[in-house]
């Protein structure tokens, strides 16, 4: 059967000090504080060179899109030239 035992001011103290010894000490918790910092300084860094890749990727985005209608323009120019020499129109 179920006997309930009777929990003294000793043992309630007792089960108090080892509820105690498993909680962080200031140390621990100050540790603790200096690595988030250090973590949260590193993730800016992170987060800031992440802003300058896109800001070069945009740019390049950019650069390739010019150089495609560049080129674009400048083949259907040569194949205009071809087609009149060959005395063929374009198909419009």
């Amino acid at each position: 059967m179920n006997e309930e035992k009777e929990i003294t001011i000793e043992d309630l103290a007792a089960m108090i000090n080892k509820g105690f010894e498993k909680t962080a000490q200031k140390a621990d918790v100050e540790r603790l504080e200096k690595k988030i910092a250090t973590m949260d300084s590193r993730l800016e860094n992170v987060e800031h060179k992440v802003n300058q890749i896109d800001r070069r990727l945009f740019s390049i985005d950019e650069d390739v899109a010019e150089i495609k209608t560049k080129k674009h323009k400048k083949l259907e120019e040569r194949v205009t030239v071809i087609e009149r020499k060959l005395g063929i129109g374009a198909a419009v």
